[in-house]
């Protein structure tokens, strides 16, 4: 198992790119735009809404934020929408890329899964970014696809190790293992 990249790796940054247009007949607000009919249009001054679940709040600890990753990890089960969890993801965690694309096959293929999720028992750092991640998994009921027969996981206690990093404030997942 390779361990994730360091923090200054492991960090994305996004560069957002306005133009300004110089016409002559803009309209008095800079921030409306004429429409074909000759009418002005405002944007709205509502902001996109954020899943308050991506946002790290200020001074997240370390065992706050694998709390917070697990529950976005049960509602992603829950829903098969798998953005947010992969938010907290690194670009180099494959494990959660490889889990959250097994969570949209499922959904993709009209699938279902029915938890009530894991919850978790005990978070020990193990020194560096390791952490080992007791939890308590309920039983699970899923169906694959379509028209396919429901399975069912017990449920029941295990562990995963856990690499997470600290970049700009917020943490990340870098990869994890889960020792089952």
């Amino acid at each position: 198992m390779r361990k994730p990249r360091t923090a200054a790796s492991l960090a994305l940054f996004a560069t957002l790119t306005l133009s300004a247009c110089d016409g002559g007949n803009d309209p008095a607000d800079p921030m409306s735009t004429w429409t074909p009919s000759g009418t002005v249009e405002t944007p709205s001054t509502t902001a996109p809404t954020v899943d308050p679940l991506t946002v790290a709040p200020e001074g997240e600890t370390a065992r706050q934020f694998i709390r917070r990753w697990v529950t976005l990890g049960n509602r992603m089960q829950e829903t098969g929408e798998t953005k947010a969890f992969l938010a907290l993801a690194g670009p180099d965690c494959k494990s959660c890329r490889d889990y959250a694309a097994q969570i949209d096959e499922i959904y993709a293929n009209s699938g279902s899964i029915t938890s009530a999720g894991s919850k978790v028992i005990a978070a020990k750092h193990d020194g560096g970014d390791q952490w080992t991640v007791t939890l308590e998994g309920a039983p699970t009921k899923y169906v694959e696809s379509k028209g396919a027969e429901e399975e069912t996981l017990p449920g029941g206690r295990y562990e995963l190790v856990l690499y997470i990093v600290e970049v700009d404030g917020a943490w990340i997942v870098g990869e994890y293992e889960d020792k089952r």
